[in-house]
This record gives structure tokens, C-alpha cells and sequence, in this order.
């Protein structure tokens, strides 16, 4: 047996959690597939759950100090020395590795904009020697490998670590916490527990659910120096996160050699195997276990809804003509009155996204603004009294660098962070508002069904919100007016003045620095101002538009079902003049519909029950 990605030493068994996850997954597919057969069923939700279940993704970042040798990890979990690692801070940028058949890479740029590269290319991207301060304007670069574990739609993300020279990558690092599902926390035994490492570790606790803590680098000290510094670095961490942690000392190096070398023996003295059959039962139990119960609920809300419209349609074939039209003629008043609600719902979904807009995106902005203001002002300052001595030419370029380099800087930490916030209070926003929608349509269903003498049984269900950035930068600008004349006085004029008139050069030099300082000062305020806005037009954008799409998907649940709960009875009632054969031969298929529709509910409920146990 060789050593597999992930994997365990030859004799240990297959974490359980993989054995009793896949299979209900498999069986949930199989009953959409069921569903898909079945005339009246919403294709379209089908199809787009099935996609969900198949694509399904689960960030699992990996963060920590500088030099902890989270790549290095990164390399041992996947089995191949795909990412470049060095002696000095290396990761500047952050690294994201999702399922491929195939190898790619691809950089995406801050102006949205992304280009394929070979992976022999990637230190030109994500290192700091290769792409110093970031100059090359990079997000993110993406990474696609054949790995098992990838494919069940596991994320590994590598951050550029805190604490090291380049702030940058601190910020770079803080910027990825709210995409977090996940986070492995690396330390390292020769090194202390620091404070920038428990600094950190408190933000990363409000972005993660779970934090894995790994003490690696084990086989450079004995065993009694790993249990000793084990013992302190647990200490440390407990004030931050509390007794229950577990922590687990790993050698990243001795792995990844071991898998490169099909050596189990390195393996094992590596000491990963014990962590990742932990990280293999956690995915496919805790992250199953949410997407299979979320899957399950909407598919028993749907099936609900499809068995009551042919129960209806059954009762409507046999209910004496005179009746059913009094029942018709009650169900549609009714079914007015909830389309009538709709109105309400509009009108009150509106509001709630401007008092967002009010108490979340401006208040929030414009916290954000004051803060940087205050905090580029300072900054400015010492910045500028460092260059003094430049060139005219070279103080204004190095000012304006300064400038929009700091405000990008800061922009990139705070937005994702932002967008985090306002992403999940516009969820909880719609949350409240489907569950009063469910409970508009569920008293439209329970009225049918007590009109015919329908059994009717209530089914939770979820929803989401998703929708892409087109934020992007843009900082540079043509200069014109003031902007021109002050380029020509700067640059040129002094340059031709004869050392003879050293006076003069300097009162003009003079003059021509405190108008650059002045002009950038300026420059330094519009640029925080418009960025402030287009962070602003893009947040509002989103939310219309998320406001625009969920408003639309709720208006055609409202409508699809009652309409879905009218046509069966008007099926029933143009049945009638079938004939009785014809009657006989709809029963018949509507016995067949409801059999199968029961026995998809049964098989979803038991997988439920299974799946609330894992």
C-alpha cells in the first residue's frame, strides 16, 4: 500500500466519518434524481441543490505567526512540494488550493481582472522576493490540484504570516478571517507562544467556528522538550480560547518527505497521521452534517407541497361537481388575500434594507473613514519628514506611492471583513423574512388541506444569499489644471537656475515642496473619499441587488404555490368530464406519483435521522 494524500499508515482503518457521510450523500442524490422524474417538481431548485451537494465548499484556512511552516503543511497534507517555501518570510500573498483534474494556477488581480500561469511560476506571485509589498496588484491566486481530499470540496488556503517585517502580510492575513470556515493554527516548538500569535488568534476565534492548534517542527527537539514546550504553549493558549483545546505536535517536514519518498516509517515519526484522521472525521461529520440536513429539509418541503397538489387533484375527480365549485370559490378567495400580502412584504423588505444601509454600511464607513484619516495623517507626516531630502520629482512620486500604496493597504484589510458583516445581516434579514413567507404559504396549504380533508404537515426550510464584488481600485488619475502647473514648476523650473543664485533656487525649492506636500496632503483626502464611495455604490449595488433577487425568488414561491395548488384542483375538476375510465386511469397515475413521493420522503427521513447523528 502506498502512502496516500491524507492517508493513514498501512493497517489503520478509514475514518468513520468518510464511511457514514458519503453514502447519505450518495443516497440524498439519488432522491433528487427520483424527484427529477416526477411531473410538477421545481427542476431548476433540483438541479441547483444537486449542484450545491456535488461543489460544496468548505474554507480551511491555515494561519499563524512567520515562520511557522504553514506551507510546508500545506505541501505535507497534499503530498507534493507544489508551493515555495524559504528560510526567510516567504507567502506575501494568499494562496487558495480547490480540486482540479488537472494542475492550474491562475492570479486574480485587485482590478478583477486574472491570468492563467504554470505553477513553476507562482514564486513570481506569492512570494515577497518575487512580488515585493505586493506591487504586482495581486488578490489571491488560485490553485487547482488532483488531490482526493480536495475533491469533496475542502479548501486549503495559505496566509502570509503576522508578525513578520511586512506589515503588508499581517494585513494581507487579516483580510482572509471572515472566508474562515475552518482554521488550522500553527505554532512552533523552538518558538514561544508570542503576543502578535494570541493577538491574532482572538480575531481568528470570531471568524471560525474550529480552530485545529499544530505544534509543528517536532523533530528538532526530543520528546521531552516537545512535551515541555507543548505544556507552555497550551498554557498560553487556554487564557485566549479556553481548557477544551487539542493540540498536536507534527513534523510538516519528515511528512511531505515522507510521502515524497513513499516512506510510511517518516510518516509516522511525523506524527500527521493522528491529526488528519481527526481533520477527515470533522469534515465529513460537522461539515456533512450541515449540508445534508439543509439539502433534506427543502427536499421535504418540496415533496410536501407535490403530494398535497395531487391529493387535492384526487379529492377534486371525486367530489360531487356542485361541492367542489363552493370549495373552488372558497380556496380562491383565500388564495387572493395571501397574493395580497405580497404587497405588505415588499413594502416592509424595502425598509429593512435601507434602515441596513443606514445603521451598518454608513455608520460603519463612516467609522472607517475618520479612523483612516486619522491614522494616514500620522502616518503622512512621518512619511514625508523621512523624504525630505528627494528631489522634487522624487517626493512627489514617493508621496503619491505612499498615499494610494497605504489607503489600497488599508482598504483590502477592512472591505472583506465589511462585507462579512453586512453579508450576514442581510442573511438573518431574509432568514426573518421567509420564515413569515413560509408562513403565509403554509396557511394557504393548511386551508386547503382542511377544505378537501388533506393531511398537511409543516417542513422548515433555508435559504442564501451570493452575490459577486465588482469592486475594484482605481487610483491613478491624469493631471490637469493645478495638477499640470504644479508638475512644471516642480520638476523643471529649479532645474535650470545657476548655483549662482542658490538663494533663489532654494526659496523656490522651497516653495515648490510645501505645494507638492500640500497638493499630496490633498490628493491624500480625495482618494480616501472616493474610495469610501465606490466601497460604498459597490456595497449598495450588492445589496439592491441581492434585495431584487430575493424579493423575486419570494414572490414565486407565493406564486408558484398557489398556483401550483389551483391548477391541481382545476386538473381534478376538467377530469371530471373524462369520462369514468379516464377518471379511473388519473387516479391510477396520481397513486403511482404519490407512492413514489412517499417512498422518497421515507428514505429522506430516515437519512435525516442518520444524518443528525454524525
Amino acid at each position: 500500500m502506498g502512502v496516500e494524500e491524507f492517508s493513514e499508515a498501512p493497517g489503520s482503518i478509514e475514518p468513520r466519518g468518510l464511511e457514514r457521510y458519503l453514502p447519505l450523500k450518495s443516497r440524498v442524490m439519488d432522491c433528487i434524481g427520483g424527484m427529477l422524474n416526477l411531473s410538477g417538481l421545481p427542476g431548476d431548485f433540483l438541479g441547483d441543490l444537486k449542484e450545491k451537494l456535488e461543489n460544496n465548499r468548505f474554507n480551511l484556512v491555515v494561519v499563524g505567526q512567520f515562520k511557522r511552516g504553514k506551507t510546508c503543511l500545506i505541501n505535507a497534507l497534499l503530498g507534493a512540494d507544489l508551493l515555495p517555501t524559504a528560510v526567510v518570510p516567504l507567502t506575501s500573498i494568499v494562496t487558495v488550493l480547490s480540486y482540479g483534474e488537472e494542475i492550474r494556477a491562475e492570479v486574480r488581480l485587485n482590478d478583477g481582472t486574472s491570468a492563467a500561469i504554470s505553477p513553476g511560476e507562482l514564486p513570481a506571485y506569492v512570494t515577497e522576493v518575487g512580488n515585493p509589498r505586493n506591487v504586482k496588484n495581486v488578490r489571491e491566486v488560485n490553485i487547482e490540484y488532483p488531490s482526493a481530499y480536495l475533491k469533496d470540496g475542502v479548501r486549503l488556503i495559505d496566509t502570509p504570516g503576522v508578525g513578520s517585517v511586512y506589515l503588508h502580510n499581517t494585513d494581507v492575513a487579516y483580510r482572509y478571517l471572515p472566508h474562515c470556515d475552518a482554521a488550522l493554527f500553527l505554532l512552533s516548538v523552538e518558538q514561544p507562544v508570542g503576543k502578535a500569535e494570541l493577538d491574532f488568534l482572538k480575531d481568528v476565534q470570531v471568524y471560525s467556528n474550529r480552530i485545529f492548534f499544530l505544534l509543528n517542527k517536532i523533530d528538532i527537539l526530543s520528546d521531552q522538550e516537545v512535551e515541555e514546550s507543548m505544556s507552555f504553549s497550551r498554557s498560553a493558549l487556554e487564557d485566549v480560547v479556553g481548557p477544551n483545546l487539542r493540540m498536536f505536535p507534527v513534523s510538516a517536514k519528515l511528512a511531505l518527505n515522507g510521502k515524497l519518498e513513499g516512506s510510511n516509517d517518516l510518516l509516522n515519526k511525523s506524527r500527521l497521521p493522528a491529526f488528519t484522521r481527526l481533520l477527515n472525521q470533522f469534515f465529513m461529520e460537522e461539515k456533512g452534517k450541515v449540508l445534508l440536513l439543509s439539502s433534506v429539509h427543502a427536499l421535504l418541503r418540496i415533496l410536501r407541497q407535490g403530494r398535497l397538489e395531487r391529493e387535492l387533484e384526487t379529492k377534486a375527480i371525486t367530489t360531487p361537481l356542485h361541492e367542489l365549485e363552493e370549495k373552488i370559490a372558497l380556496f380562491e378567495a383565500r388564495r387572493d388575500e395571501v397574493l395580497a400580502e405580497k404587497d405588505a412584504f415588499l413594502i416592509l423588505l424595502e425598509g429593512e434594507v435601507k434602515k441596513l444601509i443606514r445603521h451598518v454600511v454608513d455608520a460603519d464607513l463612516a467609522a472607517f473613514k475618520k479612523d483612516l484619516i486619522h491614522r494616514m495623517e500620522e502616518g503622512f507626516d512621518a512619511f514625508q519628514a523621512e523624504k525630505k531630502d528627494l528631489s522634487l520629482k522624487e517626493l512627489r512620486e514617493s508621496l503619491e506611492t505612499y498615499v494610494t500604496g497605504e489607503v489600497e493597504q488599508a482598504i483590502s484589510a477592512w472591505r472583506p471583513m465589511e462585507e462579512d458583516k453586512i453579508g450576514q445581516a442581510f442573511q438573518a434579514m431574509c432568514d426573518r423574512f421567509l420564515r413569515r413567507i413560509n408562513g403565509i404559504l403554509d396557511s394557504l396549504l393548511q386551508f386547503s388541506s382542511q377544505l378537501f380533508s388533506v393531511h398537511f404537515e409543516p417542513i422548515t426550510s433555508e435559504s442564501e444569499w451570493k452575490v459577486e464584488s465588482r469592486f475594484y481600485y482605481k487610483f491613478a488619475q491624469e493631471p490637469v489644471g493645478l495638477d499640470m502647473l504644479e508638475s512644471s514648476l516642480t520638476e523643471v523650473f529649479p532645474g535650470y537656475i545657476s548655483d549662482r543664485f542658490k538663494k533663489i533656487k532654494a526659496f523656490l525649492f522651497g516653495i515648490a515642496n510645501r505645494r507638492i506636500v500640500r497638493k499630496r496632503r490633498e490628493h491624500l483626502y480625495q482618494t480616501i473619499e472616493m474610495q469610501v464611495g465606490r466601497i460604498r455604490a459597490d456595497l449598495l449595488e450588492r445589496l439592491n441587488s441581492s434585495m431584487v433577487g430575493f424579493r423575486r425568488e419570494m414572490l414565486k414561491k407565493v406564486e408558484s404555490t398557489a398556483e401550483g395548488i389551483a391548477a391541481a384542483i382545476e386538473k381534478g375538476r376538467k377530469q371530471k368530464s373524462q369520462g369514468e375510465k379516464g377518471v379511473m386511469e388519473r387516479q391510477e397515475v396520481l397513486l403511482a406519483e404519490m407512492a413514489a413521493i412517499d417512498a422518497i420522503r421515507e428514505e429522506l427521513t430516515d437519512i435525516e435521522q442518520s444524518a443528525a447523528l454524525l
